[in-house]
């Protein structure tokens, strides 16, 4: 009977152990734009690899970048090129004309380029912020949940004097991380534009104070009749 007492007392000793202490200090929450945008760069490396731009050839990156709500993709994009030393200019998309008789509208006629400049056209095909799966923790409740925040875009590379397609790719990335149950609203926090639905327990929930009773109660019983 003195082993089954010293193996209660090592239990509740580990309980202890597991248990966070109020003194620890955890990092601050990377929010769902933070990781957003980590993902956005590097779609941005790979789409834009070394290399892919002409030498000496000025670009215009054509904007808005469709898809590209928060604009995340387009500033990595032209971060990147800035960084590669490349001549980048905003190309906004011309507005139609409308006939003040008929009413109709026509696109008005764009000059053509002669300094070799090459059109960037992005595409954000899909973005993806989603809680995949909650983690318990023990003897109840609920640890955190897993974060995957996932990004695809397509990208082409024109001539604009001649239409030219000199090359066109598709990327995409992810990262998977973890978010405290705490931490659930801070990682929120920010524009709006990302509000992953929380995942529920199972429907076996209530079996967790069920367990943890039947835990207290057989260490009681165990004390008890080692007393006698």
């Amino acid at each position: 009977m003195r082993g089954a007492w010293t193996v209660a007392v090592l239990f509740v000793a580990s309980l202890g152990a597991l248990a966070p202490t109020a003194a620890a200090k955890d990092a601050a929450p990377r929010t769902h734009v933070a990781v957003f945008d980590s993902v956005a760069s590097m779609v941005a490396a790979e789409l834009l690899a070394a290399g892919s731009i002409p030498a000496g050839r000025p670009v215009e990156l054509a904007h808005p970048v469709p898809g590209d709500t928060l604009t995340i993709v387009e500033q990595r994009v032209l971060q990147r090129l800035r960084a590669d030393g490349i001549d980048v200019r905003m190309a906004a998309a011309p507005l139609p004309v409308i006939d003040p008789v008929s009413g109709e509208a026509t696109m008005p006629a764009v000059a053509k380029p002669t300094d070799g400049t090459l059109r960037l056209e992005f595409r954000v095909e899909s973005k993806v912020v989603v809680y995949t799966g909650r983690r318990g923790k023990f003897p109840m409740g609920t640890k955190g949940y897993d974060r995957l925040v996932s990004l695809q875009a397509q990208a082409r590379l024109v001539d604009a004097a001649t239409g030219e397609v000199l090359w066109a790719r598709t990327e995409s990335k992810s990262i998977a991380d973890f978010v405290k149950a705490g931490d659930v609203q801070a990682a929120a926090s920010g524009p709006g534009l990302f509000a992953p639905a929380i995942p529920h327990s199972s429907g076996f929930g209530f079996l967790e104070p069920l367990l943890v009773s039947a835990v207290i109660v057989g260490l009681v019983v165990l004390f008890y009749s080692n007393r006698t």
